[in-house]
């Protein structure tokens, strides 16, 4: 099975070998791939036109973590407190979300793989958790961007018992979190499956379960915790089955 991974870019060079603007992913991800016998295609920061090309090779996509998202993709201007942004590799990954499901390529979106694919099918995004998030029934707001090491999970989260997610993990998880950006308005055709207990939306599905989106990163967890590595290997098989 092969297996389409998202990449960014890294604007340094490394003088041995004078590489400048790197195309890379994350070797946390490329070792589960690896580690689950799925062979990993990294796909570069490319033009929106080659798009569909690219997904001929792979049998599903995997969305990875990176940048905010330019916030002209749903309707808005930067708030003070967005962060880096990269329109090139957000100009790509929207006509990659769009060609993937004209084509029924299986989709698992991680952090910023659901943002942008809540982008891509038309729902919006809160710029700066801190700046524009409101916590539910007078809660307290959760820490979203988690001091601890990156394989420690922080805090808990409910899952829908309906949904693909709690399959693999029941009805409640305890997961890592990096990110200050999240989804606000949910496209139509994706549903809430997880949510923290201040209310932030942690998981997102479709109805023929071919997308599964998730805002913690289960790659930093899958070789300390089992539940996390099933999360990948239940995408493998729905790829394999679909």
């Amino acid at each position: 099975m092969r297996i389409g991974v998202t990449s960014d870019i890294i604007f340094s060079q490394d003088e041995p070998f004078r590489q400048r603007e790197g195309h890379f992913a994350q070797r946390t991800l490329m070792n589960c791939l690896l580690d689950n016998n799925i062979t990993p295609v990294i796909f570069p920061v490319g033009k929106p036109s080659m798009a569909a090309e690219l997904l001929e090779t792979v049998d599903g996509v995997i969305f990875t973590g990176g940048p905010d998202v330019l916030p002209k993709y749903y309707g808005e201007e930067p708030i003070a407190q967005i962060g880096r942004t990269f329109e090139t590799r957000d100009e790509f990954e929207l006509a990659l979300v769009k060609q993937a499901i004209r084509m029924h390529k299986p989709i698992l979106a991680i952090c910023r793989g659901l943002q942008i694919v809540n982008v891509a099918m038309g729902g919006t995004l809160y710029q700066d958790i801190g700046a524009q998030f409101t916590p539910q029934n007078g809660l307290p707001q959760l820490q979203h961007e988690q001091k601890a090491i990156g394989y420690s999970p922080v805090h808990h989260i409910s899952i829908d018992e309906d949904s693909l997610l709690a399959k693999t993990f029941g009805t409640r998880a305890f997961v890592n979190s990096f990110h200050h950006e999240a989804a606000k308005d949910v496209a139509e055709g994706l549903h809430v499956v997880a949510r923290a207990e201040d209310g932030m939306i942690e998981g997102l599905e479709n109805d023929d379960k071919s997308i599964q989106c998730v805002q913690w990163h289960p790659e930093n967890m899958w070789d300390q915790y089992d539940e996390e590595n099933q999360l990948f290997v239940d995408f493998f098989n729905r790829v394999h089955h679909f």
